[in-house]
Parts: structure tokens; sequence; C-alpha cells
């Protein structure tokens, strides 16, 4: 089976998993490398990583570098493995920058589901602003508070039209200290 038989779609594109990626580096480039370094400090609220994929060690000079990067707690994977989830997305990058499993892009599916949850959110400013001027009614004024308190009550998770109802609706019927302890920073 070809690399390009084991592609799924994703919103229309053809796309080849990172771990397929890999397993096919592997089997064709035996004597290649593959290495990620975390640039960004562990304690870091975004995490950046550096892949490098070396298709021949005795061609050092020949290699292809890709960077990704992820907030923590930015979705449900981001909670507790933003450093796992950067890296994949970075080694996936550098294999597709040399070639390997590009179909329709080179964007991971990470970077997919980043633009998508991006587009939502530029498709729903309306709702956004109401939600802030409700935050700002209930005494919720600094951005990140109000970012912090969304944040939490969606559980990191992008919105739908319902979704976004819901939101308001548990915004205008929380108390004022409910509010303030949302945003409040975790420990």
């Amino acid at each position: 089976m070809s690399l390009q038989d084991k592609a799924i779609d994703i919103k229309g594109k053809k796309y080849v998993l990172v771990a397929d990626r890999v397993i096919y580096f592997n089997e064709k480039c035996l004597d290649g490398a593959i290495t990620t370094k975390l640039i960004s400090a562990p304690t870091d609220e975004r995490v950046v990583i550096k892949a490098t994929v070396t298709p021949d060690c005795s061609v050092p000079q020949r290699k292809f570098t890709a960077y990704s990067q992820a907030l923590w707690g930015d979705g449900y994977i981001n909670k507790t493995s933003a450093i796992e989830n950067c890296e994949t997305s970075a080694v996936g990058r550098a294999l597709g920058l040399m070639g390997i499993g590009v179909i329709d892009s080179i964007a991971s599916k990470d970077e997919i589901d980043k633009a998508e949850i991006q587009s939502r959110m530029q498709t729903a400013p309306q709702a956004i602003q109401e939600i802030g001027k409700i935050l700002e009614d209930k005494g919720i004024t600094e951005p990140e508070a109000k970012q912090r308190i969304v944040r939490k009550l969606t559980d990191g998770q992008a919105l739908n039209t319902s979704g976004i109802a819901r939101l308001k609706k548990e915004i205008v019927l929380a108390t004022s200290g409910t509010l303030q302890e949302l945003a409040k920073e975790s420990e």
C-alpha cells in the first residue's frame, strides 16, 4: 500500500497522518534521523518545538527543518499534552517539507484544526462582542479575565451557534462572584 493510499479526507483535502509519514521515513531512509528540540521553556504558556529531518546522516547538510507551536490548555489535547502535540506537528511539517505525505498541503492536522477554529471565531464576532458586553455588565472588564472565563466555561473547545447561545446563557445566569472565581488564573 502506498502512502497516498493511507491518506484520509479532512474537509475535502487528502491528508497523510504523521504516524504514517514517520513509518514511511523509517522504511525508506534507513540512514536518516528525525530530531526534535524544545525551543521554549517547559514552563512557558506557549510551547515551541523545532523538528529536523535528515534523510541521510552521511549528508548532514541536507536536512529539513520545521517548527510548531501550541498553547497549554488550548483545546482538549493541549490540556495535558501540548509538548507532545506540538512535537508531532513539527515532525509532520518537516517530513512534509521533505515531500513525505504531501498530497494537497504540507499543513499538519493540528494546523488544519487551528485554522478551522480561527475561522469559526471570525464568523461569530457579534456573538463574541455580546459575550464581552455581558461580562462587562457583571463587572469583568479585563480582556484576559474574559478569555479565562470563556475558556473555562467552554472547556477550551470551539463553539458552534448553539454552544455560543449556551455560553451566553451560563454567563447571564452566573453570579458576579462565580464569574470572579472563574476569572482567576489557575494555580
